[in-house]
């Protein structure tokens, strides 16, 4: 079996409401002016990896056999199939902090990012094409475009922490990504995070401990 690369961790927004203990700040706010960029929301769910038909959680240990991990093995794991394809979402049929509203069992899972076997990033392009084809969610994109300055990057993502999710209920928080794909190594460089004040990390427990995501009907 191929490894499976795990998702890198995302250096914070430098005015990020809250930052994680001993966690990486980006160190250039200007890198984000001027260029194509995409923010998305930061959806609160577990950390997901779509390889070869299989689920991994973040872990990559090996494929998950958890039962929060249900509905996105049932409607999308099947579809990535590429052996050199590493489709990364958000996964929110297991709660963590955020209770959203209720979604259909087919959009419990947000794609985000989209790594190929030669260790690249796609293109925030990409990652719509490959989930549109196949018919899968992806996160709710808050902006496309330029920003001409860092004020107003700032004033951008101040005004996003106020309002609620795409999904209904609280906002995480924000992801800004430069739009073209880049590779691995340069990753630090390109994503960052903005997380909402009071925000609480999932602890140890949590899968002893689960409830699932409330499913609308149909």
């Amino acid at each position: 079996m191929s490894s499976v690369p795990k998702y890198p961790s995302t250096p914070y927004w430098p005015w990020s409401p809250t930052v994680g203990r001993g966690d990486a700040v980006h160190p250039n706010p200007e890198h984000f002016v001027g260029s194509a960029v995409v923010v998305t929301e930061k959806l609160d769910g577990g950390n997901t990896v779509l390889h070869a038909g299989k689920v991994y959680a973040r872990s990559v240990s090996a494929p998950s056999e958890g039962k929060w991990m249900a509905l996105v093995k049932k409607h999308h794991a099947w579809k990535v199939t590429e052996p050199d394809v590493y489709l990364y979402g958000e996964d929110i049929y297991g709660v963590h902090s955020i209770a959203y509203e209720p979604v259909a069992e087919e959009r419990t899972f947000y794609a985000f990012a989209l790594r190929n076997g030669d260790g690249r990033f796609g293109s925030f392009a990409e990652i719509e094409e490959y989930a549109g084809r196949r018919d899968m969610p992806v996160v709710p994109v808050l902006f496309k475009g330029c920003f001409r300055s860092v004020a107003d990057i700032r004033e951008f993502v101040d005004r996003a922490h106020g309002e609620p999710s795409a999904l209904g209920g609280e906002r995480e928080g924000v992801v800004l990504r430069l739009a073209r794909g880049f590779p691995a190594a340069e990753f630090p460089d390109n994503v960052c995070k903005s997380v909402r004040a009071g925000h609480v990390q999932t602890d140890e427990h949590w899968t002893r401990n689960w409830s699932p995501c409330r499913i609308a009907r149909h």
